[in-house]
């Protein structure tokens, strides 16, 4: 039977959520390297012009945090978590990244001359190249996004409104209407990005229910002809390479038409779904079964010769003529004729001789199985 697309969720919270991370753990892997660096250019910088032993406390406590994210991410990339497990790295991933701009946004705070503006204007030049950088990488998810920019920019900011020369208030002033505004972005930002992924799981649903509804009869759920027919013949191509017999089993309700006349269509409608619900349970996973017309189905299997196909027909037939129907108002038993043909790797052929054979059966009375016998 063919496989029911996934139940649609009220909302796809839980998808966006992982894609999301995918997203960050892909673009937040580079960014590692890149603070590095700006941390080699601004202590390069700075060099000289501050405490020198303070500046190295830094480099050593940034190095630190850079060595426990890239351990995290080759963690990560060891474990490479699939779907709605990625979520559980969602804590240890915030964890590292505010501890990393933590050592940013304090480290530099603390280094920072009491007395020299230019220094404080380099500083808070980096700080804020830092955060614009952030905003692009961490786009993805705006709470994460939020922290890492307070974390780096809110300490420098917070010092320098401590300072009374105006130089470092306007500074401040600044910074904090940088950070509003980027508050604002990153809410434009994230919900552009959660709608495009909103988006793209509704039409990738549309699309597997489309393609579901295109190959599944709609009364019974299993294949329709068409379904029935293209994996019938990548199953005849994969018997063929192996030089595996396959043979085809037409089957056909005995007087379905009085069936719907005495009982009715819905009944008629019960009948039908109950013989699909027992082709589906009784059969391989590398059988094909499928409705191909009104009450005739097919059933194609794989690696069977005649003789195997026909006792398995003959199991079948049992089983629907023992087997009661319950109605609105009174248990029905049916039958059917099955047709049996094998020896060929054209479905055409077989169908064409199932069908020939299930007629026979018919003629015959009824209720039987019955192999195709070529004309001599």
């Amino acid at each position: 039977m063919p496989e029911p697309p996934a139940a649609v969720p009220v909302s796809y919270a839980t998808q966006i959520r992982a894609e999301t991370l995918v997203l960050l753990f892909r673009q937040s892997f580079p960014a590692v390297f890149y603070s590095a660096i700006v941390a080699l250019v601004l202590s390069w910088t700075l060099w000289g012009q501050v405490d020198t032993a303070s500046l190295q406390w830094w480099m050593a406590a940034l190095g630190a945090s850079t060595l426990i994210r890239l351990l995290f991410f080759l963690q990560y990339f060891r474990v490479k978590p699939r779907g709605a497990a990625i979520l559980q790295w969602q804590r240890p991933f915030t964890i590292t990244l505010l501890l990393s701009s933590l050592v940013w946004g304090v480290g530099t705070a603390w280094i920072t001359p009491m007395d020299y503006g230019v220094e404080r204007g380099v500083v808070l030049f980096h700080l804020v190249g830092m955060t614009a950088g952030a905003m692009v990488t961490y786009s993805a998810h705006r709470v994460i996004n939020i922290l890492v920019m307070l974390a780096v920019l809110l300490p420098s900011t917070l010092w320098l409104y401590c300072q009374e020369d105006r130089l470092a208030m306007g500074m401040a002033l600044s910074a904090t209407l940088f950070m509003v505004i980027s508050i604002k972005a990153t809410k434009i930002m994230a919900d552009a990005m959660q709608h495009s992924l909103q988006m793209r799981y509704e039409l990738q649903h549309a699309h597997q229910a489309a393609e579901h509804m295109a190959r599944t009869d709609p009364l019974t759920g299993i294949h329709n002809r068409r379904s029935f027919v293209e994996l019938s013949e990548q199953t005849i191509r994969h018997s063929l390479r192996n030089t595996s017999p396959v043979s085809a089993l037409l089957i056909d309700v005995d007087h379905f038409k009085q069936i719907n006349d005495q009982h009715g269509h819905h009944v008629g409608d019960l009948v039908l779904k109950h013989l699909s619900t027992l082709l589906a349970a009784r059969f391989r996973g590398s059988d094909v079964c499928g409705r191909i017309g009104g009450e005739e189905f097919a059933v194609l299997l794989a690696d069977t010769d005649l003789d195997a196909a026909e006792f398995v027909a003959q199991q079948l037939g049992q089983s629907l003529a023992v087997t009661s129907i319950p109605t609105m108002t009174q248990p029905l038993r049916i039958t059917v004729s099955i047709g049996v043909a094998s020896g060929c790797y054209d479905l055409a052929t077989l169908l064409r001789d199932a069908d020939r054979a299930m007629y026979q059966a018919k003629a015959a009375g009824r209720n039987r199985v019955l192999r195709y016998q070529p004309v001599l």
